[in-house]
């Protein structure tokens, strides 16, 4: 009944401890109904509603990070208002999947990373969690708090979707339709990742803009990789070092020459007597005659002869083209 709830408690007795446990089960019955299954969920429940301190050094930091930027970067306010006030939202933990007695963070990982250093028991909940229902709850909480950019959402719904997530997880999680799924993807498909992390989350630059910039860049073909690739400045912000790098690769765009197209290469066919034939022109592996005269019977004639006219200058090219040189 306490399966899950409480740890085993080895008795100090050596008498006791020599008895074997026994090998027989709960009668299927009572584990799935009946008064010992509604108390063993009833306190299973309570467990998942109660704040309990756990011990930060029993914390995995795993999973899918959705914020750009160092965790400590900016942790050293919310490290002093612990300090000073206390933890006051707890974070959420679930049982770690494969090590045994930890757990693994789903959100609140800035509250870990302060509550670390103050060397103090972290307030928790903690769920029972599979992968998908700890994204869906990350996600969730996300929205609630402090909002992640576009940019910092585009980067999590990728990393969701390469660790193999159903669209309508990744969806749910970030609390999107199919068609802005579609945008971060295109923004992603556009500017790699670590050109994203060193312009940073650019919380004022809204889906639009990203979206345009990523749809110029793969209209021009620009080469984002020799768009400023030394250090920005320092103390830009990231919204500034977005509207840097967006201006620098829109000229770098407008400064590429697109290849020209290539010129048709035109010569005149004379006969042995030196009369115009007409002319053949050569574009783009297409090969074209002009008769030098219209209704000249010598195009039509080429036109219903063709068959066996350019087999047989085809037979000439392939016998030349094998002789020795």
């Amino acid at each position: 009944m306490f399966e899950g709830i409480t740890a085993a408690q080895r008795s100090e007795d050596p008498e006791m401890a020599a008895i074997p446990p026994s090998a027989e089960k709960m009668p299927e019955v009572f584990q799935s109904g009946g008064p010992i299954a509604a108390i063993r969920n009833d306190l299973r429940s309570l467990s998942s509603r109660s704040v309990q301190d756990i011990d930060p050094e029993m914390i995995e930091d795993t999973g899918l990070k959705d914020r750009l930027g160092g965790i400590d970067d900016d942790i050293a306010e919310l490290r002093d208002s612990i300090a000073r006030h206390g933890q006051q939202v707890p974070i959420l933990l679930r049982p770690h999947p494969k090590l045994s007695g930890r757990y693994q963070v789903v959100y609140g990982r800035r509250r870990l990373a302060a509550i670390r250093s103050l060397r103090t028991p972290v307030k928790a909940l903690i769920r029972t969690l599979s992968d998908e229902e700890a994204v869906l709850a990350q996600g969730q909480e996300n929205n609630v708090r402090k909002d992640p950019s576009f940019i910092e959402k585009a980067l999590f719904a990728g990393d969701l979707e390469e660790a193999g997530y159903d669209a309508k997880v990744v969806q749910d999680a970030l609390n999107v339709n199919r068609s802005h799924t579609s945008h971060m993807r295109k923004v992603r498909e556009a500017i790699p990742r670590d050109i994203i992390e060193r312009i940073g989350a650019a919380p004022s630059v809204g889906w639009k803009r990203w979206y345009e910039l990523a749809a110029r860049l793969l209209d021009e073909n620009v080469d984002v990789a020799t768009v400023h690739p030394a250090p920005f400045p320092t103390g830009l912000t990231s919204d500034q070092r977005f509207d840097l790098w967006s201006k620098l690769a829109t000229k770098s765009g407008k400064n590429s020459k697109a290849p020209k197209p290539q010129q048709p290469q035109s010569m005149l066919v004379k006969a042995q007597d030196g009369s115009v034939i007409g002319t053949i022109a050569l574009q783009n592996d297409t090969l074209s005659f002009r008769a030098a005269s219209k209704g000249d019977p010598f195009a039509a004639w080429l036109h219903e002869n063709a068959e066996t006219v350019f087999p047989r200058l085809h037979e000439k090219f392939l016998a030349r083209s094998e002789k020795p040189e």
